[in-house]
């Protein structure tokens, strides 16, 4: 039996429902609130100690890590599967796959800056102070109170678009060549990103690639229209948190383009 613990918008989470639906796997959720603090119940806590989401229980083996949680599935359940099978082809999955940390990191920067600091600043000083003297990483805690208070002006921000545009030339580079990111079939390598850059698309953030990246604009286009994508993310994210992101969203587009401008030139200097 597979039971995922996920939240509903969680960029990690749809990663991996996306696997289970491309794979047509039945599974049993427990949907946690992250607003609320589900993550940090102690019986929850007890399955995954860095209290985030998600998390798979498959009979009684624990996995944690979308990234590898992904791979697992692939492995247990080799039916449909989402890997080449020759190691040259896996190899091409691993180097995609390998570098969604540092985007996962970018998507949280923009999303902290644009909708988290909307939601904090709502707050009273008391209250935002808290939020912060919550986050027990000192470098995290820098973090967070940096974009709150700055917002789209703040290095970070920079730092996390120049992750992207780095991204969005390497895959257009590639998908010059083939249909999809490891090869000419859907892998786990595509499933790793599109939660991500949905999440700049909600953010009215998808220019980024619309503007300048007409092969990752394919791309997205016929992830998009894979039955897996309704059946993972569309369906999951509620109307008006789509509402809360384009609201947050439409009001940083000019800066979002000039980072994003700032960013690209950089990398070709």
């Amino acid at each position: 039996m597979l039971t995922l613990y996920h939240a509903d918008t969680s960029v990690c989470a749809a990663k991996v429902r996306l696997t289970l639906a491309e794979k047509q796997l039945e599974w049993d959720g427990r949907l946690l609130n992250l607003e609320t603090g589900d993550q940090f119940d102690p019986a929850y806590m007890k399955l995954n100690q860095n209290a985030v989401v998600p998390t798979l229980v498959h009979d009684d083996v624990v996995v944690i890590e979308s990234t590898v949680i992904n791979e697992y599935l692939d492995e247990a359940f080799p039916q449909r599967a989402l890997r080449p099978s020759d190691p040259a082809g896996r190899a091409q999955v691993r180097l995609w796959t390998r570098r969604e940390d540092a985007i996962h990191y970018a998507i949280n920067t923009v999303t902290t800056a644009t909708l988290f600091r909307a939601w904090e600043q709502a707050k009273s000083e008391e209250a935002r102070e808290a939020r912060v003297a919550g986050i027990p990483d000192p470098l995290r805690r820098k973090k967070w109170r940096e974009l709150v208070d700055i917002g789209m002006d703040s290095d970070y921000v920079l730092e996390a678009f120049t992750a992207f545009a780095r991204l969005f030339l390497d895959m257009e580079a590639v998908l010059e060549k083939r249909r999809w990111l490891a090869s000419d079939n859907y892998s786990l390598a595509d499933i790793g990103f599109l939660s991500y850059l949905n999440r700049l698309r909600v953010l009215q953030m998808d220019h980024m690639w619309k503007e300048s990246f007409p092969h990752v604009t394919d791309w997205f286009e016929r992830s998009m229209d894979r039955p897996a994508f309704e059946a993972a993310i569309g369906s999951w994210i509620p109307a008006y948190k789509i509402q809360a992101y384009k609201e947050v969203g439409d009001p940083l587009g000019d800066s979002a383009r000039r980072q994003f401008a700032i960013a690209l030139e950089r990398l070709k200097l």
